[in-house]
């Protein structure tokens, strides 16, 4: 990832500790957004930019925790 795009969301998003990874998935979306003049992009978007980033499911999802009862 390039400095420019560090130093850019870092400015718009003061106090924000972002790791590499959060920047350039932020820095994806905004592109994105701003290509597709698509400022609220569906979720289908956002998984075909996450997969354009590389991210791939590599494990079957664990299950998920019972939520108790409420009395």
């Amino acid at each position: 990832m390039s400095k420019f795009g560090e130093a850019r969301f870092a400015e718009r998003y003061p106090g924000m500790a972002l790791t590499a990874d959060q920047i350039e998935f932020a820095l994806a979306m905004e592109r994105y957004m701003r290509l597709n003049a698509r400022p609220f992009p569906t979720w289908h978007e956002v998984l075909a930019v996450v997969r354009a980033l590389g991210y791939r499911k590599v494990a079957p999802p664990a299950p998920r925790p019972e939520r108790p009862l409420s009395e």
